[in-house]
């Protein structure tokens, strides 16, 4: 196969001033003002004939750079680029004049490409047809919408016959249709054996179109091979990357920029949690205990659950929540430590009680307000439906519980009156115990 694109330690520079002093000043005197910034560092990469090449990587990585290197609309700052073959880009409003109408933008489009008047006189009414534009071709590039804009370029673009097409997130706007027409006309330049670059964050397009995917992080190239394996690596990546805040996503950012090789982000989030723990700054006014009464159930089998506060603080002594999975616990404190919400959770209402299971982050949990009403000393008759419990919320897989299909008019004792989120509870003494009854399954005594 026919090497079309080689890129040989590519890096692309740009100067960052603070205001425009500092770059009037820079054009004048050799001292160097404002800052350096990297928006591509030694990126090494090639494609073949026929190759499709799917460019993907967070928001400010750098694959628009690399796209526009290729393409010759900027030039490298260092490195060596060879291209073989005209380059047509296409992004949206890509070297469209917003103040000519669309059809003397193709005009002016197919003559800086080189055309003929005659040629572009027979290629403009196929741009048009293929572009959907109708009576719009004569209207003002400004008063296009986004995917009109896109429409036209591609359809300048696919038209003028280039040897490397790059698409730069052009079929991320506009409608459905035309974006199954524009991958149809991207096939048919793949099966002529034509280079694309494709740009897009769109994984299921770049799975079902591309050959290759290069992926970038950060201006490196963090992976590059089989669209396949490195999309699924990516869509990992993503998943964790999504989890991390404003503030972790720029010193994960600042860590990769300054670390020589791409950093693990599972063993990079798992520190971040450690740090999160274990702060030696950590006071007495960075703890603070709320009492609470609650009603959790753990939905995370694979949650941690430490036994004190200094454990949780010193990350140690913690055990798995997968044995206490689904069951209903009492929640009688909050604990807000380094900015993170963990819950003591019992067996019980009481601590007193000696059921304690220990402290669990929140975001573990589904929780329910668990608040006290009264306490009513009454009488109340069992209507003789579902069932009676040893807690709670009437959960058969934990504690205990009767049916009462048989016990249809028994009278039974309220001691308490408890509101579980819009459900009333009563605590009642059944047999001699403290049993648990929903207020739907009793009535007043006559």
């Amino acid at each position: 196969m026919k090497k079309i694109i080689e890129l040989k330690n590519v890096s692309k520079v740009y100067t960052l001033f603070d205001n425009s002093k500092e770059q009037l000043l820079s054009l004048f005197n050799k001292e160097k003002y404002g800052k350096e910034f990297k928006a591509l560092d030694g990126v090494n990469f090639e494609a073949f004939e026929g190759e499709v090449i799917g460019f993907i990587g967070t928001n400010g990585s750098g694959k628009s750079t690399l796209s526009n290197i290729i393409s010759g609309v900027i030039p490298e700052t260092y490195g060596e680029v060879n291209v073989n073959g005209e380059v047509s880009i296409i992004a949206v409003a890509a070297g469209l004049n917003n103040e000519l109408t669309g059809r003397e933008n193709i005009e002016l489009k197919c003559l800086m490409l080189g055309f003929s008047k005659q040629q572009i006189s027979n290629l403009e009414p196929e741009i048009i047809e293929f572009s959907e534009l109708g009576t719009f071709i004569d209207q003002p590039v400004k008063n296009y919408s986004s995917g009109m804009k896109s429409r036209l370029g591609f359809a300048i673009s696919v038209n003028v016959n280039p040897d490397i097409l790059v698409i730069d997130e052009a079929l991320s706007v506009g409608d459905k249709a035309f974006s199954e027409k524009s991958f149809k006309k991207m096939k048919e330049f793949k099966d002529e054996g034509k280079t694309i670059i494709f740009i897009s964050h769109s994984l299921s397009q770049m799975k079902m179109f591309c050959d290759k995917v290069l992926w970038l992080e950060f201006g490196r190239v963090r992976l590059y091979g089989k669209a396949d394996e490195v999309l699924n690596k990516y869509n990992n990546f993503l998943k964790k990357w999504k989890k991390l805040s404003k503030e972790e996503r720029e010193k994960y950012r600042k860590d990769s920029i300054n670390s020589n090789t791409p950093i693990n982000i599972d063993e990079y989030i798992d520190k971040l949690e450690k740090r999160q723990f274990i702060s030696k700054e950590t006071s007495n006014k960075d703890i603070k205990e709320i009492t609470v009464s609650k009603i959790v159930q753990i939905r995370r089998g694979k949650s941690e659950i430490y036994k004190d506060i200094n454990d949780i603080i010193n990350n140690k002594n913690k055990i798995s929540s997968n044995p206490f999975k689904n069951e209903v616990y009492f929640v009688n404190k909050i604990l807000k430590l380094n900015k993170r919400t963990f819950y003591r959770i019992s067996r019980k209402k009481s601590l007193l009680n000696g059921d304690d299971i220990g402290w669990i982050d929140v975001k573990n949990l589904k929780t329910y307000d668990f608040i006290y009403v009264d306490s009513d000393m009454k009488y109340v008759r069992l209507t003789g439906e579902n069932y009676i419990y040893d807690i709670p919320w009437g959960v058969k897989i934990q504690g205990r519980y009767i049916d009462l299909s048989e016990h249809e008019g028994e009278l039974v004792k309220v001691v308490e009156t408890w509101l579980l989120n819009n459900n009333v509870w009563l605590k009642v003494i059944y047999n001699d115990k403290p049993m648990w009854v929903n207020q739907a399954y009793v009535k007043d005594v006559d």
